[in-house]
């Protein structure tokens, strides 16, 4: 979520090498750079609509629409609207621009005669200790630890052919769906043994050895997808107590995630979305270069397939949502389908807009919070774990769907307000630098000349 593309600025190791200029393009640097970084400002606001779920709220509450609490009828609106337009739909742009990132860093760099590979597997290994600080010392739903791995293995594709990475790109993300029936037979089997065994429980029987364990099996599967209102507000004590109290409960889960959930399902996904980025930068989708009626195609396929499939996503999950079994076979491969196709729609209208000059005084604005994705990413996890969890404002559990879209809100105008004044006066966002900084291997120049314009 963080921009792959070296500036100016980081010629400042090497200034001997500094390109000559670009020969004549269809469409110029500026304008290509413009056009990923206005994309990538939509993106990391408009993913902090579901992240606020996940910062404010127990698990299911990100993933599951039939969630019981703050259950009114605006809420579920909010709910539906998010689902619509954002869930799920942002972390493909995410990826996407990432695979295009990759291409055009390597390209840029290899220009210069720098040693482009191996400046790439050390930005991505400084970006994999930086991710890993955020998710296990902040806050467990971190995106970049896969993006920073799967990225080191689509790296080996940049060169192949658009048609061949979008072929790989589909393989990758048919996999997980693939996987995912395999694990809804488990689940839907430890679902129906632990209900039997509950049902004999409540009718005196004494269980067995394997009914025992299969009655705590489901137990653990229904309070992880299912919780009652007693399991909800034991996680909110848990998320309203101190540092190291979260940290004990938050660790555990997130090592499982990185050693399970994520090689399992979300890897697949994300280097599959990679390449299918790296494709559409290529072939100049993402910087730009298509004419009107191409972005209007895309808009049309990406949101005319893809809108209906989350409408039907959304209620068959929220007929089903203690079904964990019915979820993983249905409902999360219409899911991850459904969010790929409106991103592409989201891929297209964003950059036919910029193009176009509709977002009008807000195209800098947004182009700036793109620059600054990385910085504003990291300070989304900032205000809202100071926002909800216990050594903050403690505010964990306490806030509807109505509210928590305002707190989102909130945090847009500030952080569009604060990332062009801040590049007024620096080349980087201070996570930027920091990771230039690191892969270069020296300090590079922060703050701009006296004189000099910000791009």
């Amino acid at each position: 979520m963080m921009s792959d593309e070296p500036t100016t600025a980081d010629a400042a190791i090497r200034p001997e090498q500094i390109p000559t200029a670009p020969s004549p393009a269809p469409v110029t640097n500026a304008e290509r750079i413009r056009s990923l970084d206005v994309l990538r400002g939509v993106a990391v606001l408009g993913i902090l609509l579901v992240n606020v779920w996940a910062y404010a709220l127990v698990f299911p509450a990100s993933v599951n629409p039939g969630y019981a609490a703050f259950n009114t009828a605006l809420d579920r609106a909010v709910v539906f609207v998010v689902w619509l337009v954002a869930y799920t739909k942002f972390y493909p742009v995410f990826s996407m621009l990432f695979g295009a990132g990759i291409v055009l860093f390597t390209e840029r760099v290899e220009a210069r005669g720098l040693p482009a590979k191996n400046l790439f597997y050390r930005r991505q290994l400084w970006l994999l200790l930086i991710a890993l600080v955020h998710a296990y010392l902040i806050w467990t739903g971190d995106i970049l630890v896969p993006y920073a791995v799967c990225g080191m293995i689509v790296y080996l594709f940049r060169r192949r052919r658009p048609r061949t990475q979008v072929l790989l790109g589909l393989i990758l993300t048919v996999v997980p769906i693939i996987l995912m029936q395999i694990g809804a037979g488990f689940m839907a089997q430890a679902q129906a043994d632990g209900l039997a065994a509950e049902a004999a429980l409540e009718a005196g029987e004494d269980l067995d050895g394997d009914q025992r364990k299969a009655l705590e099996v489901w137990r653990q599967q229904r309070q992880g997808w299912d919780p009652t209102l007693e399991d909800i507000e034991k996680r909110n004590a848990v998320m309203r107590s101190g540092y190291s109290e979260i940290l004990s409960h938050t660790v555990l889960e997130l090592i499982t995630l990185h050693v399970a959930a994520y090689p399992a399902v979300v890897g697949w996904f994300i280097a599959g979305l990679m390449l299918f980025g790296m494709a559409l930068y290529k072939t100049g989708v993402m910087s730009g270069e298509r004419d009107t009626s191409f972005y209007l195609r895309m808009c049309a396929i990406g949101y005319g397939l893809g809108l209906p499939l989350v409408v039907f996503a959304f209620a068959y999950s929220s007929a089903h949502h203690g079904v964990v079994g019915a979820q993983m076979r249905v409902a999360f491969p219409l899911i991850q389908v459904s969010g790929t196709l409106v991103a592409l729609g989201h891929v297209a209208l964003v950059v036919l807009a910029t193009r176009k000059g509709w977002f009008g005084r807000l195209e800098h604005r947004l182009a700036a919070t793109g620059r600054m994705a990385f910085t504003n990413y990291i300070s989304q996890t900032l205000i809202c774990v100071t926002v909800f969890y216990g050594y903050g404002f403690g505010l964990f559990g306490t806030m509807n769907r109505v509210e928590l879209f305002a707190v989102a809100v909130a945090v847009w105008i500030l952080q569009l307000w604060w990332s062009p004044l801040w590049l007024r006066h620096f080349r980087f966002g201070p996570v930027e630098w920091l990771w230039r900084s690191l892969t270069y291997r020296r300090l590079q120049p922060l703050k701009l000349a006296q004189n000099a314009a910000p791009r």
